[in-house]
């Protein structure tokens, strides 16, 4: 499967803004990674408030 055939075909183009897309694909994943990271942390509730 040749993806950038593909991204061609609906794009076409394979950069944004002089970057391959590849990057630009990396860069959403590990943001949508951290995204939910933050989530799961900050919708954590604590074991015991009171005490540490």
């Amino acid at each position: 499967m040749n993806w950038t055939a593909i991204w061609t075909s609906l794009f076409g183009t394979t950069s944004l803004f002089g970057v391959n897309m590849g990057f630009w694909a990396g860069m959403a994943s590990v943001l949508l990674i951290v995204i939910l990271m933050n989530v799961v942390f900050w919708s954590i509730k604590p074991q015991n408030p009171g005490q540490m």
